[in-house]
């Protein structure tokens, strides 16, 4: 029912040509935005042979841990554009979801970002969180565990300048008025009740511009969930939300409804899991692979169909009764040493 706008067949195109106004494709339908290109006739060399097509310029190099943040608010003031500032900022590339949420942030549009455990999903908040920084904006950074806000605190600190990152909880109170701003979410949901000055800052100087919601799959817990809700509900428009989890099923509903109580909001998702899954099996006897296959199973990254996964012969239960009894035969012939 929430299906994405599918890719029109090339037998429909001269009739979709005529409807092109009438068509209308909102952000959070489309994974990855279209792309289109104007082709002309070859142009030909004197010799009339058609030109090697130029290599595509070298990557820039990534901004030094030290200069980063000066080397992207110098660049910003100078008009430099922060879809080439901001990848700069990571000393590797950025993969495909990372840089659909990059465009899509930078077109003004709220992010929900649904990608497996260890894919790299906090690039992104960072993208965000640069983004804000080089417009001279504020950002929130919220998570739902003291211990969780204790680390990204650390880990921006020491990218940003600890100087450039203070930390809320409800024990710990570090630089409040730090352009980055680490709280557990209901810290923030509180800020939002009290309509503090520092969400709701009106000049543009100082203003939050993004707040990072942090394992969002916890809108879904029965005792805490509303404090999400609330989060999404009450933050100031002006201010983009990054909504990031590894375990949202319903990405797309969410999305939805994220862009009807808050503005525009691209849906971004990947199934891709650069650290496959490996499933063991324990019990009494030990340890052992669940599949004849290390790399079956959901997520294990392996080529093969879920119809030829193939469980591990050895842990059939006849395999297994077989197994406990050579080893009591065994503790027997040993004097019952050593086990039960």
């Amino acid at each position: 029912r929430f299906a994405g706008v599918r890719a029109p067949r090339p037998i429909m195109l001269l009739a979709l040509a005529s409807l092109a106004p009438f068509l209308v494709v909102r952000p959070h339908q489309l994974s990855r935005a279209p792309t289109s290109r104007i082709v002309g006739p070859p142009v030909l060399s004197s010799t009339g042979v058609a030109p090697a097509p130029a290599p595509p310029p070298p990557p820039l190099s990534p901004f030094p841990s030290e200069e980063l943040l000066p080397r992207l608010v110098d660049g910003c003031a100078a008009g430099e554009p922060l879809a080439s500032l901001l990848p700069r900022c990571f000393d590797h590339p950025l993969d495909g979801f990372q840089t659909d949420a990059m465009a899509a942030l930078l077109d003004g549009s709220s992010v929900v970002v649904s990608a497996p455990t260890g894919s790299g999903k906090t690039a992104v908040a960072e993208l965000a969180l640069y983004a804000a920084l080089a417009r001279g904006e504020r950002a929130i950074y919220t998570t739902p565990l003291k211990a969780l806000s204790n680390q990204k605190y650390r880990d921006l600190s020491a990218a940003l300048g600890p100087g450039s990152v203070g930390l809320l909880t409800g024990d710990t109170q570090k630089q409040r008025d730090a352009p980055v701003l680490v709280m557990t979410t209901e810290v923030l949901r509180n800020m939002l009740l009290e309509q503090d000055e520092m969400v709701f800052a009106a000049q543009a100087a100082g203003r939050v511009g993004v707040v990072i919601l942090d394992e969002f799959h916890y809108m879904n817990d029965k005792s805490r969930g509303t404090v999400w809700e609330e989060c999404c509900v009450l933050a100031p428009p002006s201010a983009k939300l990054v909504a990031l989890s590894a375990t949202m099923a319903n990405a797309r509903q969410v999305t939805r409804w994220l862009e009807a109580i808050h503005g525009p909001t691209s849906l971004v998702e990947t199934s891709h899991r650069p650290v496959p899954l490996r499933y063991r099996y324990a019990d009494d006897l030990g340890v052992e692979d669940l599949f004849t296959s290390p790399a079956a199973g959901p997520g294990g990254g392996g080529a093969a169909p879920p119809k030829a996964w193939r469980l591990n012969p050895s842990l059939r239960p006849e395999k297994r009764g077989l197994a406990r009894e050579a080893r009591r035969e065994r503790r027997a012939a040993g004097g019952g040493r050593g086990g039960r």
